[in-house]
């Protein structure tokens, strides 16, 4: 049979702490020692599997590594770019390949300018719209059903006087009065 050797463990040991007085004022340690503990630290991300790989790859084709690099933006029309924040940027002569996580950058805003003047120009809409109907006169539906104008207002997407008027003026025919709203 094997032998198992068992390794002496470390009995744990008690210190005497003297405590002659608390007006003594304790050493202080050296001013780089302390800064040089509390300075920040640069991020080192560990490269996954995949990442290594890659970089292994890019040297095999002969692409090196491009130090410095802080941002790269990739033009896709004149409105929308991509950019990478904090790239990792291989080169070989006129060819670069690079590696981090690609964002959406709406090039000055001009999408957003756009739908705060849509939004703006609806609520203007909106807010002019109930007086309008307000201070229209209501036209007399006499002669003219009521899910006539109910399809046509569906369809055309007109006001209930506008359909109105409209049927009479067709003598009551949804298909030419759609065609006459139409256009």
């Amino acid at each position: 049979m094997t032998e198992i050797e068992k390794k002496p463990v470390d009995e744990p040991t008690v210190e005497e702490v003297k405590d002659d007085s608390d007006d003594e004022v304790p050493e202080l340690e050296a001013a780089g020692a302390v800064n040089a503990a509390a300075a920040p630290q640069p991020e080192v991300r560990q490269a996954t599997r995949s990442e290594k790989k890659s970089k292994k790859a890019m040297a095999k084709l002969g692409l090196k590594p491009f130090e410095g690099c802080v941002k790269v933006t990739l033009r896709r029309s004149k409105t929308v770019n991509f950019v990478i924040d904090k790239p990792e940027v291989f080169y070989s002569g006129n060819t670069y390949v690079v590696f981090g996580m690609a964002k959406i950058d709406d090039v000055s805003g001009a999408k957003e300018a756009e739908l705060m003047k849509a939004f703006q120009a609806a609520k203007a809409g909106m807010d002019a719209a109930p007086k309008e109907e307000g201070e229209e006169e209501e036209v007399d539906a006499e002669g003219v059903e009521e899910k006539d104008i109910e399809i046509l207002m569906s369809q055309v997407t007109c006001t209930r006087n506008e359909a109105i008027t409209a049927l009479k003026k067709n003598n009551n025919d949804i298909v030419k009065t759609i065609m006459e709203l139409n256009n």
